[in-house]
């Protein structure tokens, strides 16, 4: 074991991709996380700042509200807007100069390096700004698994935005003389094909998604590369995205979750416990795979001085409220995940053991890791304990790079009609306020707001606001948000 002892903290996050708080605090199937959180601070109601990956790593890594950083914010859902590239090598989810705090630890001497399986948070994003070395994981552990699929698709890959749209409009001629019944079938079997397919050649009946990859990659560099600085580690891990490893015959289970949100497939308690059990088993995966990285990460030296962070960008969806995965409305399922910062001292947690219960913001942990970073503290701390208003913003959904085509074929097809009007709900903004036990969310008057007492409501069932305007009214104004 290689033991080096620093001055300077070395900072470990180890982001679990769509991991929502509810599945790892209590769960005594993951014994890593849970021996992990005997010696922690645990930040027991940790807010997500979006719905997403892009929103929710851009404002952890800028410091800054989801809705002051145009890149994220903007329509994706949009006949004006150019949608996201779903293979991720045109999207720009932060400005080419970004000042984030990759880079503001890099200039207190540390050595950043970004370790990403999940195809938002690549050099190519713009989300990987700062790191002094990155490594694009899921390119090599999600794409091999059927090359041939990736070859023959490129031109779509690579094309982006421009090729898609060129696709649409020749399959719309194409497809302009079959009667409106055919075509209307046709899209439907088609687009279920697609889900089944996508499900096959991108690893989704296999348990790890590139956490083994990740660390082999990691033992690689402190082998070979280690160059002796304090270091700052991202590692984000997407095991727990949708879509899931069914087993057996219910790999028939459809997985596209706009077929379900648009009403066409039924979204009943077994198809959504279904999906759960599925994900449940990759978080259990993701635990082993934690105490693997851990010990990695303690024979390369890491952990003689450390913090090491656990966390997610946002949560998931199971059938609760209606809904599935997440890009969706910022109720607690969707934005509440798991914080847990342990303190490592000559390579062993040392605590301190303790629960925070009050509301923070995963966008707080920009100045934490500052404040840790420049020795102003000795663990998680500080910023994240303030009184301030909380706030999840769902400025739109993720999925539009086939808002073209369903505006093209809605007339023709009831399907892509009713998949066109569910996108276009959910694309509504949408920001949630946390004080207290209060929770309010505001729809901006596209949709009635919703007021909940989450001490005593935790699963957001009883609007209160009719006889609480006031209070609501209050958030409003503290949120900056009347």
């Amino acid at each position: 074991m290689i033991k080096r002892i620093r001055k300077k903290k070395n900072i470990v996050f180890l982001l679990l991709d769509s991991v929502r708080a509810g599945d790892v605090y209590g769960n005594m199937s993951l014994p890593n996380i849970q021996k992990l959180i005997k010696t922690s601070a645990i930040y027991t109601n940790t807010i997500s700042p979006g719905t997403w990956t892009a929103t929710s790593h851009a404002s952890l890594f800028t410091g800054r509200n989801v809705t002051n950083i145009s890149e994220v914010s903007r329509d994706f859902f949009s006949p004006s807007s150019v949608s996201i590239d779903p293979w991720m090598v045109k999207t720009r989810f932060l400005p080419e100069n970004a000042d984030t705090i990759a880079s503001k630890l890099s200039r207190k001497g540390y050595y950043s390096i970004l370790f990403s399986n999940n195809p938002f948070l690549t050099s190519f994003t713009n989300l990987g700004s700062g790191f002094d070395r990155i490594y694009d994981m899921w390119m090599h552990s999600n794409v091999k698994y059927d090359k041939k699929i990736v070859k023959r698709v490129s031109a779509i890959i690579n094309g982006g935005h421009s090729a898609r749209r060129k696709m649409f409009r020749i399959s719309n001629a194409l497809t302009m003389p079959l009667p409106r019944p055919i075509f209307d079938k046709m899209y439907l079997h088609l687009r279920k094909r697609l889900d089944r397919k996508v499900a096959d050649t991108d690893g989704t009946y296999r348990l790890d998604r590139g956490a083994s990859d990740t660390n082999v990659e990691m033992k690689n560099y402190f082998q070979t590369e280690y160059n002796g600085l304090p270091h700052f580690i991202f590692v984000n891990l997407i095991e727990a995205h949708e879509n899931y490893p069914l087993l057996g015959k219910d790999k028939g289970i459809i997985q596209d979750k706009w077929l379900y949100m648009s009403g066409i497939e039924e979204l009943d308690g077994t198809v959504a416990g279904k999906l759960h059990k599925a994900y449940l088993r990759r978080i259990k995966y993701l635990d082993r795979m934690v105490g693997k990285t851990l010990d990695t990460l303690k024979e390369g030296g890491m952990l003689e001085n450390a913090s090491v962070i656990i966390t997610s960008d946002h949560g998931q969806f199971f059938g609760e409220h209606g809904l599935l995965y997440h890009s969706l409305f910022p109720y607690d399922e969707g934005v509440k995940v798991p914080l847990v910062a342990i303190n490592y001292e000559n390579g062993k947690p040392t605590g301190p053991n303790e629960h925070i219960d009050s509301p923070v913001s995963l966008t707080s942990l920009h100045d934490a890791v500052y404040d840790l970073a420049s020795g102003r503290c000795d663990y998680l701390d500080g910023n994240l304990r303030s009184g301030r208003y909380v706030l999840s913003e769902h400025t739109g959904i993720s999925e539009g790079w086939d808002e073209e085509f369903l505006r093209m074929i809605r007339q023709r097809s009831k399907y892509a009609g009713l998949i066109y009007a569910a996108k276009s709900k959910y694309n509504s903004r949408a920001t949630a306020v946390y004080k207290g036990d209060m929770k309010l969310i505001h729809y901006f008057g596209k949709m009635k707001d919703e007021l909940y007492n989450i001490s005593t409501d935790p699963h957001e069932t009883d609007n209160i606001l009719g006889g609480h305007r006031h209070v609501a009214n209050g958030m409003l104004r503290g949120a900056n948000l009347a």
